[in-house]
């Protein structure tokens, strides 16, 4: 896949210019061949062989290493093709980062984000750098405190409330350096950027909770991965799923839903080396284990629920999945509460 970022990253950088240098932006677009209209088309992406030189003269032409910093305050939500807004829409900011690790190559296709348990039940959100290119420094510092800042807005919480610390892919910063004003922990010449949220505020609700609007703010998002051929979230398919399983159900059918092409799903499970029939099985397994983990249907109503035409596809089916039967699976999720 070539490393790719949304051009509204440009209009972020030229405002940046502006506002805080009092630099006209487009002399400097200019010397490193970008177009100014990229500023104003929030489907395209510029590839990072693109955007490396542009990071690298405004540090040149502001004289400041921190300049990648700068730009976070300017890469607002009219940059960002609806991420923020699928976030607030979650309902805990543990729910958010795992979104977020799901949706990350909308913004950036050359890291993935890896979401792992820490230490006295702290958690991870470890940034891996993926592709030939590497990023430059203004790069790397504009996207960790990026997520910082985001994240920041999502709890409503300030940094040093959230994090337990954030763990740097470079070497030891000045005192005068911007980072220790989150009055966060930093850990130098780490193998690789991380951001590790305190346990404590992990479950804590969002106030924009909104299932309703996160399906609706997700589906455009959805477009334009497709759009682009990068890999469609299978927990988002999974949950697009859910809601369609009463009656039979078709890829064709599911596609209509996203509003993509039929290839372009088909692609998309391909990619990610899954059939059709396999992530219907699997929505099928979570949605089955929900319904008889929340609530006291009868086994005729779940297997309604979940697309099945009796009760006994069901238990048949929850034999090959679980190793029980609906039933003792229930028995035994009563027991342990």
């Amino acid at each position: 896949m070539v490393q790719t970022t949304l051009a509204t990253i440009v209009r972020s950088i030229a405002t940046t210019l502006r506002h805080d240098y009092g630099l006209d932006p487009l002399p400097v677009l200019a010397s490193v061949g970008i177009d100014p209209a990229v500023m104003q088309d929030s489907e395209l992406r510029l590839p990072m062989t693109t955007l490396n030189p542009l990071w690298l003269r405004c540090v040149e032409v502001t004289g400041d290493a921190d300049f990648g910093l700068r730009v976070v305050r300017y890469h607002q939500s009219a940059n960002l093709y609806g991420l923020d807004l699928a976030l607030y829409a979650c309902a805990s900011l543990g729910e958010a980062v795992r979104r977020h690790v799901q949706l990350i190559k909308l913004i950036n296709t050359s890291a993935e984000a890896h979401l792992l348990p820490g230490e006295n039940g702290d958690w991870r959100l470890e940034l891996h750098r993926i592709g030939p290119t590497s990023p430059t420094m203004a790069a790397r510092d504009f996207y960790l405190l990026f997520h910082v800042r985001m994240f920041e807005r999502l709890a409503g919480q300030p940094a040093s409330r959230l994090f337990r610390q954030l763990e740097f892919y470079r070497e030891e910063l000045a005192e005068s350096s911007p980072w220790w004003q989150l009055g966060v922990p930093l850990l130098f010449n780490q193998p690789l950027a991380a951001l590790v949220f305190k346990q404590g505020g992990w479950d804590r609700p969002l106030p924009g909770a909104n299932p309703r609007l996160l399906a609706e703010v997700e589906q455009p998002i959805l477009q334009h991965l497709a759009r682009h051929d990068m890999p469609l979230p299978l927990s988002a398919l999974r949950a697009r799923l859910a809601g369609m399983l009463r009656t039979s159900v078709s890829l064709e059918q599911l596609a209509a839903s996203l509003e993509i092409a039929p290839g372009q799903l088909q692609e998309t499970l391909r990619q990610q080396q899954v059939s059709f029939a396999q992530l219907l099985d699997q929505t099928r397994e979570a949605q089955a284990l929900l319904l008889l983990g929340s609530s006291e249907l009868p086994l005729e109503r779940v297997a309604e629920r979940i697309g099945f035409s009796s009760a006994s596809a069901l238990v048949k089916a929850f034999r090959r999945w679980q190793g029980t039967t609906p039933l003792n699976y229930r028995k035994e999720r009563l027991g342990r509460e």
